[in-house]
């Protein structure tokens, strides 16, 4: 089941922790996809290392699937809300109270999730419309620091099956090698 996956994946990226070796990204990002990099959270920043290795380790690491690797959840980044606070004095960036609630409301009550995403910065809901919509987010983002075409095609269907998205049999494959990985970490 997809909620005790997350708890697991919650409870590792707890454990996370030292520098993130900045010569293994130059390896693999221009310096602006470093930049968006940064500004993912640590625990993000984490993730996707892992993700990283997990392809390194199964053979499998193009450098567009590299950069997708290292910048497929930037969407969940929220720049425009950095110093922000919502209406009610509360900060609207994503917090680990939002991210379990999403976890088990699309295990338990998808429609209720659809409901509660609302695209008003401002609101205290708007956490949850960034983590339904990440993946488009993130290939946007990821797009304006000249990220490789193919990757931010495989950054944009990372949630999807790779026989729904628009690509052809080659980056299919490699969604499904990145799918794989993501959930692996």
């Amino acid at each position: 089941m997809r909620v005790g996956y997350r708890v697991q994946q919650f409870l590792v990226a707890l454990n996370l922790r030292g520098p993130v070796d900045e010569a293994e990204l130059r390896a693999h990002l221009s310096p602006a996809q470093v930049e968006l990099f940064r500004q993912m959270p640590s625990s993000d920043q984490r993730h996707a290392l892992a993700v990283l290795h997990t392809l390194q380790r199964r053979g499998s690491c193009e450098p567009a699937l590299a950069q997708a690797a290292l910048l497929h959840d930037v969407g969940r980044v929220l720049p425009e809300l950095a110093e922000d606070a919502g209406h009610d004095g509360q900060s609207t960036s994503i917090r680990v109270w939002h991210r379990v609630a999403a976890v088990l409301l699309e295990a338990f009550n998808p429609v209720l999730l659809r409901r509660l995403a609302l695209n008003n910065p401002g609101s205290w809901r708007y956490a949850f419309f960034v983590l339904l919509h990440h993946a488009s987010r993130g290939a946007k983002i990821a797009q304006t620091a000249g990220t490789d075409p193919l990757a931010l095609a495989l950054i944009r269907w990372h949630h999807s099956a790779p026989a729904d998205s628009d690509l052809d049999p080659h980056g299919q494959a490699l969604l499904a090698v990145l799918k794989s990985a993501d959930e692996q970490n």
